[in-house]
C-alpha cells in the first residue's frame, strides 16, 4: 500500500483548523522566532515551535545541563548532564524536524549582542528566569518594532502577555525592576513540571497569531494550574512609561545590569567578567591544570578542585557550582579566574 510522503502529511492536523489552514502554515514556514532561554519554559516552547513547522528557530542560552533541570526541561535527559542547553538542543531539535533551520547559541544575552540576536526575527519568546534579561528584551524589542512574547513560571502560577508595537510592554505592567529577594523564584518557592507547558502553550500559540499577522490577546493571562484558574487582565499603555512611552532603552544602553547572578533552580552563580578573557581557554586550562581536573567539551572548560566546579565558556563568562552566594562566588572567581 503506497503511503504519502511525510513532508506532505507531516503538518496536516493544525492545516485542517479554521485558525490555522494553507495559508497560515505557509506563513509559520516562512517566519523567524528567537527563544531567549532554554530551560522549562524554553524547551517546552522550542518543541512547539519545531513540531508547528516554523521555518527558522534561533536558541540562545547561557546554561549547561545540570541534573535538578530533568524534572521539567522536556528536551533533556542525563546523558546531557554537563552539556550546554542550547547545543543540545539545537541537536535533538533537529532530529524532530530536520526542514527547519536550527540555530542554538551559547551566550549570555547583554546589552552588547541583543540587538544583532534579535534583528531579523519575526517573533521573540521570553523564556528566562530574570526580570534583567526581560526589561533588556523588552527594550530592543520596543525600539525595533519587533513583537515578543512575555512569559514567566514559578511554583504553580505562570503569566504571559504578548507584547505588541504601539501597544503596553513590560514595563507598563511592572515600571521598575523587582530588587533582589522581592520576587519568588524556583529555588525559593519550588515548581510543579506541569507549569511550563501549560504557560509554554499559551505564549507560542500567541507567536502562532503574530507570525500569522493576526492580533494576539491583549491582556496579561495568570494561570494558576494548580486550581485551575485563568484570569486574564487587562493591561493599557501607559503614555509615561520608560520605555514605550519616552523611549528610554536604559536597559539596552546598560545603565542597569547585573554582572553576577544566582541561577534559577541551580546551586550556581554565574559571573560575567567586564573583559574578555585574557589568552583564551587554551592558555586558562594550562593554568588550572596544575589545580585541579580541567576539561573541554562543546568549546567549554570544566575545572573542579577542592569542592569547586567551574565552566567557563570562551568570553570568561564563568558558572561556578556549588554555592547560591554572590560574595563566595566572586571570591572562586578572583582565585581561579582573576579580577
Amino acid at each position: 500500500m503506497h503511503s504519502t510522503p511525510l513532508k506532505e502529511n507531516r503538518y496536516s492536523r493544525q492545516i485542517l483548523l479554521p485558525e490555522i489552514g494553507p495559508e497560515g502554515q505557509r506563513k509559520l514556514a516562512r517566519s523567524k522566532a528567537v527563544v531567549i532561554g532554554c530551560g522549562a519554559l524554553g524547551t517546552n516552547a522550542l518543541s512547539f515551535l519545531v513540531r508547528a513547522g516554523v521555518g527558522q528557530v534561533k536558541i540562545v542560552d547561557r546554561d549547561i545541563v545540570d541534573l535538578s533541570n530533568l524534572q521539567r526541561q522536556a528536551l533533556f535527559e542525563e546523558a546531557d548532564v554537563g552539556r550546554p542547553k542550547a547545543k543540545v538542543a539545537e541537536e535533538r531539535l533537529g532530529r524532530i524536524n530536520s526542514e527547519i533551520k536550527i540555530k542554538g547559541l551559547v551566550a549570555d544575552l547583554t546589552h552588547a549582542n541583543i540587538e544583532g540576536v534579535i534583528k531579523w526575527a519575526n517573533v521573540v519568546l521570553d523564556a528566562t528566569d530574570n526580570m534583567d534579561t526581560r526589561f533588556l528584551v523588552n527594550d530592543a524589542c520596543v525600539k525595533h518594532g519587533i513583537p515578543w512574547v512575555y512569559a514567566g513560571a514559578v511554583g504553580v502560577t505562570g503569566m504571559v502577555m504578548p507584547v505588541i508595537p504601539g501597544g503596553p510592554c513590560l514595563r507598563c505592567v511592572f515600571p521598575n525592576l523587582p530588587r533582589p529577594g522581592q520576587l519568588p523564584t524556583c529555588d525559593t518557592a519550588g515548581i510543579v513540571n506541569t507549569l511550563p507547558g501549560a504557560i509554554a502553550s499559551l505564549e507560542v500559540t500567541e507567536a502562532f497569531k503574530i507570525m500569522q499577522g493576526k492580533e494576539p490577546i491583549e491582556e496579561l493571562m495568570v494561570l494558576d494550574v494548580w486550581h485551575g484558574d485563568l484570569q486574564r487582565i487587562k493591561v493599557r499603555r501607559n503614555p509615561g512609561c520608560g520605555t514605550c512611552g519616552r523611549r528610554d532603552f536604559k536597559f539596552l544602553q546598560a545603565r542597569e545590569r547585573k554582572t553576577v547572578v544566582s541561577l534559577c533552580g541551580r546551586n550556581a552563580v554565574q559571573i560575567r567578567p567586564a573583559k574578555q578573557l585574557a589568552g583564551g581557554l587554551a592558555d586558562l586550562r594550562r593554568n588550572l591544570a596544575r589545580s585541579g581536573e580541567v576539561e573541554m567539551a562543546d568549546g567549554v572548560l570544566k575545572f573542579k578542585a577542592k569542592g569547586v566546579e567551574l565552566t567557563v565558556f570562551p568570553d570568561g563568562r564563568t558558572i561556578i557550582g556549588g554555592t547560591t552566594n554572590l560574595s563566595k562566588a566572586k571570591t572562586i572567581f578572583s582565585k581561579y579566574i582573576g579580577d
